[in-house]
């Protein structure tokens, strides 16, 4: 059976050599700096992730930045703004709400000390800032909570073990009492939002309320603020431990329950005494039917499971409750089938983990530790699945700002799901921008999203995006991503024409001879707006081995400004050396190229000749490099009658000025060159100003 699957998984790579049909998990390139538990997607397209070291060390937060191609294997790590003084919870409720920031309440630890912490924050990753957030009135305790975002975009708050629930108003960030009837406690329970905007639980009968065969669930319709029944899952999820042990020994465990796209919601439970029970509930009608219980004995006794593009859910298992190692499964709404496992899984409990879904249609797994991994599952997803884009500009201007709209931003599923805690729900729109040129990717900041619901249909759904003010420029295709799944590209343009022609001047620089592994002096060229609006420079690029710049051109370019680019030339081999600066910009007539060449090797003699215009007083320049052999070098400086001038022979190779005259012209300065030494001129219009040219010879 192994061969045959295997045969199954190769035979189209023979067909696909680029496409990675068989699933698989890849272990990041770059490993954050420290272990890591909870995850969110930014609407920029970047992870934010949390330290989790049971030290006071959790107060800390990192972000994963894909590389130019969007691939997060090989994405960089940053440390961002640690959490307000006194809090470091381990084990909280969250989310990133529909503004893009990321709320954070409560925690099981804080500081390492098991204390159910009532404290709370939000995070603004545009400011990189952390603002304290109170608990509700007279909550002591908030702890390893239950939580969701509501299609609404209120973010909704369970008190861990009671019965209290709350909405969070951002804009004053204060709270709001609802759910008043809840008729069981908030333990370990997890709340999964359905398409039709009400929330599912599946009831816990913890402590006082035991229930040893309990099957009840309820639903929370934010119209009223209430609970009510919603039937029995047929089968006990929660881990009460009946037959092993009973109230004193249960758990309360419970596994994540995750919404598929075609409706069905696949809910994971926990058995101290046996393998764990699944249910499935349809969204459609309302009722629940019992799905195949775990092999070999497996549970998820709190644990991740994600949506994939191709609509099955990835979990992950253990033995028992809290054991090792972890099993990794699939299901495709009729079988439950293990699948590959991370390289970490064999030290593993299901607890452990954690998963995100990123926008490339990977999904990130985190387990407590630096060994972060993803999974690239196989198959693709339904187009019925896909955002549709209806409305957006289609000409995009770097650092602006543009609404979009269509259907279906938000996904066919919240995406990942965990235990009670440590909510990673991803149904919300991200923007990204390929350009076409160069194929790198960008993600654009989203934020204020019209919903925050779930398998939205063709309702019509907007939000909007933020340019990245360095993105590249040029034909570019868009995507409104969710969970993974891209919408079709709509063609843009990134950084139109200003209208207006720049110049980059002069056209060639040709720096001569330089001897072999020296350098040149530092030659300058000149781009300038010849506009009446700004031109926005998108990159500027030197090629040529032996050329290397230093641009202080960047960003928006005011009408009539110009700004400055420095090469230096560094030959590390005789011959003749070219290559080119090229600046990419709004203006119509982009990209601006100057050429640039120069020898490298030795000299026998020769003739000086430079020459060039200051167009104005206290402007200078720097001749080419030369090299001469041992001897005097005499050289002039020619400039218009009435003009004065500072006139500096400077030897490249030793960084020395070694002759100098000033006033008006003609200049001439004489110096004794040392035998393969670099020299060049220095020339500043100190009064006035014109053409200028030093002629010479040298050894």
């Amino acid at each position: 059976m192994r061969m045959l699957r295997l045969a199954l998984c190769l035979a189209p790579l023979v067909v696909w050599t680029d496409i990675a049909l068989c699933q698989s998990w890849t272990p990041l390139n770059n490993a954050p700096p420290i272990t890591i538990g909870y995850m969110a997607l930014a609407t920029d397209g970047t992870v934010l992730a949390h330290a989790r070291t049971y030290s006071s060390a959790d107060s800390q937060w990192y972000k994963l930045t894909p590389d130019s191609t969007g691939s997060y294997v090989n994405g960089t790590w940053t440390q961002i703004a640690s959490m307000p003084a006194g809090y470091a919870p381990i084990d909280f409720a969250g989310g990133v709400l529909a503004d893009g920031k990321l709320l954070i309440e409560g925690g099981e630890y804080n500081n390492a000390q098991d204390v159910e912490s009532n404290l709370g924050a939000i995070y603004d990753p545009v400011a990189n800032t952390w603002t304290s957030v109170a608990p509700p009135t007279g909550w002591s305790q908030i702890g390893d909570a239950s939580g969701v975002i509501l299609a609404n975009g209120t973010f909704m708050l369970g008190k861990q073990g009671l019965f209290d629930s709350a909405l969070f108003d951002e804009a004053h960030l204060s709270w709001t009492l609802t759910g008043a009837n809840k008729p069981d406690y908030n333990v370990e329970e997890g709340w999964a939002l359905l398409p039709n905007g009400k929330v599912l639980n599946v009831e816990i009968d913890a402590f006082q309320q035991y229930n040893a065969t309990g099957t009840k669930s309820e639903l929370y319709d934010p119209s009223t603020g209430l609970w009510s029944e919603a039937g029995s899952t047929v089968v006990q999820l929660w881990d009460s431990a009946a037959n092993c042990g009973g109230a004193s020994a249960a758990s309360y465990e419970i596994g994540p329950m995750v919404l598929r796209p075609d409706g069905t919601l696949f809910a994971t439970g926990a058995n101290k005494c046996g393998a764990g029970h699944t249910a499935i509930y349809n969204t459609a009608t309302g009722t629940w039917a019992a799905g195949p219980d775990f092999p070999n004995g497996l549970n998820i006794a709190d644990g991740p499971a994600a949506v994939e593009t191709n609509g099955n859910v990835l979990m992950m298992a253990s033995p028992g409750i809290y054991q090792s190692p972890s099993t990794f499964l699939e299901w495709n709404g009729s079988t439950l089938t293990p699948v590959a496992a991370p390289s970490t899984a064999s030290g593993d409990s299901s607890w452990y983990g954690a998963m995100l879904e990123l926008p490339n249609g990977q999904i990130l797994f985190s387990d407590l530790s630096q060994n972060l991994q993803v999974w690239t599952p196989s198959g693709t997803y339904q187009a019925a699945w896909q955002p549709t884009v209806s409305s957006v500009s289609t000409t995009l201007t770097p650092g602006s700002t543009y609404p979009i709209s269509g259907t279906q931003f938000n996904g066919v599923s919240q995406g990942a799901a965990y235990g009670d805690d440590q909510q990673m729900a991803t149904n919300y729109p991200l923007v990204r921008i390929v350009n076409s040129a160069t194929g790198h990717v960008f993600y654009c900041r989203t934020h204020d999203h019209s919903s925050m619901g779930v398998a939205t249909g063709s309702s019509p759904v907007s939000t909007n995006f933020d340019v990245p003010s360095t993105i590249e420029t040029g034909a570019s295709e868009l995507y409104v991503v969710a969970n993974g799944i891209p919408s079709a590209p709509v063609s843009v343009t990134v950084g139109t024409s200003s209208g207006g022609t720049a110049t980059l001047s002069p056209a060639r620089i040709d720096f001569g001879n330089v001897a072999v592994n020296g350098d040149s002096s530092w030659q300058s060229l000149i781009l300038t707006n010849n506009g009446t609006a700004a031109v926005w420079i998108s990159s500027v690029a030197v090629s040529g081995a032996a050329f290397t710049d230093t641009s202080y051109c960047s960003g928006s370019l005011a009408a009539g400004s110009q700004c400055v680019i420095y090469v230096l030339f560094h030959p590390t081999s005789n011959g003749t050396f070219n290559g080119t600066v090229t600046v990419i910009d709004s203006a119509s007539n982009s990209p601006q190229i100057s050429t640039l060449g120069g020898t490298g090797g030795t000299t026998t003699g020769g003739n000086i000749s430079f020459s060039g215009t200051i167009a104005s007083q206290g402007q200078y320049v720097f001749t080419p490099n030369f090299t001469s052999g041992a001897g005097p070098v005499t050289a002039t400086l020619n400039a218009p009658a009435g003009t004065k001038w500072r006139f500096v022979a400077d030897n490249a190779t030793t960084n020395q000025a070694v002759a100098e005259q000033d006033g008006t012209g003609p200049l001439t300065i004489t110096f004794t060159a040392a035998a393969g030494n670099s020299y060049n001129f220095f020339v500043e219009a100190t009064s006035g100003s014109g053409a200028w040219s030093v002629t010479g010879s040298h050894p």
